[in-house]
């Protein structure tokens, strides 16, 4: 009787069905091994001496997305394809794994799909070839943004939660009557290039009961200016309170508590915005965060009275602001517009308010693309309300952190997610070596209301790490009399930083209720030579631009917080710097407010 063979073709994919080109693949058999040969992007064949049980490994080789290898078990039988034995994943139930197994004619086909390491199988599939530069501040952050704006010459998109049209993106005269100032706000910018042909589209949150601002409304009454503003409700409802306190939610039902808050512009299609400052006057800063900034002031101050805080003699209206923002060019940019333009049609169809008066944004068209102009893999991930709901944030904030081998770094406005917090703690116990460091603000985590979760979340670390630490920001300086004032900087950024290889940036907070029904866009970005940049740059502008910085992340760390713990025993020498202080979230008696509803 004639030994049977059987022909093995392997097609290996990411998550969203993209060729892995360069694959290893490998089955083990009662005879040995035997090695497939890719004779097309992402498939190999391998020819089997005859049916039994193989091994099947499968490698990512040198995918420039980092990927999971695959080995799992075939049960090959004559006369049919027979069964698959796959890897099971503990997270959300997706891993690297063979999805199906079709038989015809003598030819066996495995398609495997080899998961992410870093990235999300949800929503929008990563990207190569981006550039990347991520602004720290106001102050370059809406910088960079006018100067697109000002360059655009089709289309400007822009997303966002709050929207006060004084906001001035650019202040080269701080000291300037409000009248020699206007033409920087971001509502002249806007309409200045409204008026010069460019379709403006402003897509705004509808808060309950509350109206857009008198120019936002304005130009979206006004017919055929090119300016186009839609607002957009998440109808998202939760029960107030905490489960203990059942009488509360029983009484009140469930409350309408979600919002959009994406922050994104796009311009022309090919430069993208992505980040966590919103379009309000207060979104604004210099990277020194000096305690006496005129430019802080609100944009109705005269130019007597901002002379007053730059003399030290009050204070401006707005405190000292962190916050962030990716500026990106590349392939990942079709991405944040392809959010845009979901959202931004579908008020259209359902007839939204000043949906008359707008325009729908089309499909983009199928282009050659241009040279890549980086080298950063970016993925574009979203949490979206029901009914087209998404977790694609949460997805990459989990993987990060299961990942995380040297360091996890987080700035954020909030630290109080418990899926991030028990994610954080299981990473430790499962690596006693990692170093885990989160900036966070003070006075949220210890806010008399809603800082029980901060102070939960805190105390479940705590168990994994028993020295571990919050830091808040501070600044310092010396007021008009000499006297030695400090304040909390008001951090609002949302970053997480993994091991000098992965970082995420965008609206997200680290709170349940942004990973679970917000309207929240992100970009994750892998890129160890430019995530590195990143950390370093933050780490020198805490410490004091300590010149033993730059070694490596373990030395790093031991510098952070020799000079974290040196801060709390009194001020940091030297000239003026925004500096970390360690502090631990005072605890609550209980807690009245749900975990996702701050």
């Amino acid at each position: 009787m004639p030994r049977e063979r059987a022909a093995l073709e392997v097609l290996v994919t990411t998550p969203h069905g993209a060729p892995v080109q360069g694959a290893s693949v490998r089955v083990l058999g009662p005879r040995g091994a035997a090695v497939a040969e890719e004779f097309a992007p992402g498939w190999s064949r391998v020819v089997l001496p005859r049916r039994g049980d193989y091994e099947l490994i499968v490698e990512p080789g040198a995918s420039p997305f980092e990927l999971r290898s695959l080995r799992t078990t075939l049960f090959l039988t004559p006369g049919k394809c027979g069964s698959v034995l796959a890897a099971m994943s503990g997270l959300e139930g997706v891993r690297s794994r063979v999805e199906r197994v079709d038989c015809a004619e003598g030819r066996v086909t495995a398609h495997v799909v080899l998961d992410y390491v870093w990235f999300s199988h949800i929503g929008y599939p990563p990207t190569l070839g981006n550039r990347v530069d991520m602004l720290v501040d106001g102050e370059d952050g809406w910088r960079a943004v006018a100067e697109a704006l000002l360059d655009a010459r089709r289309s400007i998109r822009v997303t966002t939660w709050v929207y006060e049209p004084e906001l001035e993106l650019l202040r080269p005269h701080p000291l300037a009557e409000p009248e020699d100032r206007e033409a920087y706000t971001i509502q002249r910018i806007l309409e200045s290039r409204a008026q010069a042909s460019v379709t403006v589209q402003l897509l705004l949150w509808k808060p309950p009961l509350l109206p857009i601002p008198g120019d936002a409304r304005r130009v979206a009454l006004t017919e055929g200016d090119g300016f186009e503003v839609l607002t957009e409700k998440n109808p998202t409802e939760r029960p107030l309170f905490d489960e203990r306190h059942a009488l509360g939610n029983r009484l009140l039902g469930e409350m309408q508590i979600g919002s959009f808050h994406q922050k994104t512009v796009v311009v022309d299609g090919r430069i993208g915005f992505c980040g966590g400052m919103n379009m309000r006057q207060n979104d604004w800063d210099t990277r020194h965060h000096r305690l006496f900034e005129p430019s802080r002031c609100r944009f109705s101050r005269s130019s007597s009275f901002r002379a007053r805080v730059k003399e030290g003699l009050c204070a401006a209206d707005h405190p000292p602001r962190h916050d962030f923002v990716a500026r990106i060019e590349g392939p990942s940019v079709a991405h944040l517009e392809e959010n845009f333009r979901e959202r931004w049609n579908r008020l259209l169809e359902r007839g939204a308010p000043n949906a008359e008066r707008s325009t729908y944004v089309p499909a983009p068209e199928p282009a050659v693309l241009p040279e890549a102009p980086g080298r950063s893999a970016v993925q574009v991930v979203r949490t979206m309300p029901a009914p087209n709901a998404e977790r694609g944030i949460l997805d990459v904030y989990l993987r990060a952190v299961a990942a995380a081998r040297r360091l996890i770094y987080i700035e954020d406005q909030y630290f109080r997610s418990t899926y991030v917090s028990e994610a954080i703690a299981e990473a430790a116990r499962k690596n006693p070596r990692l170093s885990v460091l989160v900036i966070t603000s003070e006075a949220q985590a210890n806010h008399p209301l809603i800082g029980a979760w901060s102070h939960a979340c805190f105390e479940r670390i705590r168990e994994a790490i028993p020295d571990f630490e919050l830091y808040s920001l501070r600044c310092a300086g010396r007021d008009g009399r000499g006297k030695r004032r400090v304040q909390e900087v008001d951090l609002h950024g949302k970053l997480l930083l993994v091991d000098d290889a992965f970082v995420t940036v965008g609206s997200c907070n680290v709170n349940d209720r942004g990973f679970e029904y917000e309207g929240e866009c992100n970009v994750a970005i892998v890129d160890p030579a430019f995530v590195a940049t990143l950390r370093l740059g933050l780490f020198r502008d805490y410490l004091g631009g300590d010149p033993r910085l730059g070694k490596d992340i373990e030395r790093d760390v031991a510098i952070f917080r020799e000079h974290a713990a040196r801060n709390a025993e009194g001020l940091p020498d030297g000239d003026p710097h925004p500096y970390v202080v360690p502090f631990a979230p005072r605890p609550r008696r209980s807690q009245i407010f749900g975990r996702s509803v701050f």
